[in-house]
């Protein structure tokens, strides 16, 4: 009896083994961030155009003492990821002709670009966007010279999509 149990367990953990490895080497080879990224719209590959419409955070204008009301407005960004870079158009804003550097963070886009200005009373040292893929949401800080990093814009953006013609 004891025998015909041992040998039980010894195929049930065979058969077990079998089909975990199975598993393994039927399913795909991409690892869970590639899945993120490819799954995304626009994936890693060439140019992303996008259209955003963004207005001042509040407490980012009052932070740097900004008196001027400013409307939201449509603006054009783009995402290089051959050249793992972009860019967005704006008055506080990484152009297009300095555009920043891209990193990846998942399911987050984040374009930097080292800065050294002075621009509201405060010495501006460094600027940078994030746009999350899955919700749209924007957000460009600035970096202060005196270490802060106040979040000065906000907003939604979608990918542009091109037609076939």
């Amino acid at each position: 009896m004891l025998k015909n149990i041992a040998i039980g367990i010894a195929i049930g953990i065979l058969v077990m083994g079998g089909v975990w490895g199975l598993v393994h080497v039927m399913g795909s080879s991409t690892s869970p961030e590639q899945a993120i990224d490819s799954s995304m719209p626009g994936g890693n590959k060439g140019v992303m155009d996008l259209i955003c419409e963004l207005e001042l955070d509040l407490d980012g204008q009052l932070t740097l003492g900004i008196k001027e009301n400013e409307p939201s407005r449509i603006t054009m960004a783009q995402i290089d990821f051959e050249k793992k870079s972009g860019w967005y158009q704006g008055k506080i804003a990484i152009s297009e002709s300095r555009a920043g550097t891209l990193t990846l963070m998942g399911t987050r886009l984040k374009i930097y670009r080292p800065a050294m200005f002075q621009r509201f009373g405060v010495m501006i040292s460094g600027e940078e966007f994030v746009v999350d893929r899955k919700t749209g949401r924007f957000v460009q800080s600035l970096s202060l010279n005196d270490g802060r990093t106040v979040k000065l814009i906000k907003g939604t953006c979608a990918q542009v999509i091109k037609p076939p013609f």
